[in-house]
């Protein structure tokens, strides 16, 4: 015999469906968030190889990576690889660049953008950000080609104000 068993669920009326469902679209000039992307690619690719292996490929020692796919699966909290922080960059846009699908989320675009401006003081980073999307938006427009969503979710983070700590 099947018991059956009532659960309540909230299904939003018409007039409400949209009302307060959207998060927040992480800021993805934002370290912490560049950080989570090269933790969850650690993860994925973990399944596949050894964390020594991993680490090797990487650069960084197994309990950096470790760490890392720890921190991705909420074991942990996620940390900031200061140290290795160069090497994880490094080797996430060599990995992303390689797959099918390239370099084509907003964190990546970010981290290369800010690699492309490293140079320049940090202080400065977000405003010359803004400069460089509103100029590759410029050949986008002038050749009559629809800016890619990772241009418009980039400029529209380099148009905010950084997140403040606390």
């Amino acid at each position: 015999m099947r018991r059956s068993v009532r659960c309540r669920v909230d299904t939003p009326t018409r007039g409400q469906s949209r009302q307060g469902r959207e998060a927040p679209t992480p800021d993805p000039l934002n370290e912490r968030v560049q950080v989570g992307q090269v933790a969850a690619l650690l993860a994925v690719r973990s399944k596949r190889l050894s964390l020594r292996r991993l680490a090797d490929e990487v650069g960084v020692s197994k309990s950096a990576v470790d760490g890392l796919v720890q921190a991705y699966n909420k074991v942990r909290e996620m940390p900031q690889p200061h140290a290795n922080w160069q090497k994880l960059k490094d080797w996430y846009l060599r990995e992303k660049y390689g797959e099918a699908g390239g370099l084509s989320e907003p964190v990546d675009m970010a981290i290369l953008a800010l690699e492309m401006l490293a140079d320049l003081p940090e202080a400065e980073h977000r405003a010359a950000v803004r400069k460089l999307a509103a100029a590759v938006a410029e050949i986008y427009d002038g050749s009559r080609v629809p800016r890619p969503a990772w241009l418009v979710r980039l400029a529209e983070a380099a148009a905010g104000d950084p997140p403040t700590a606390g």
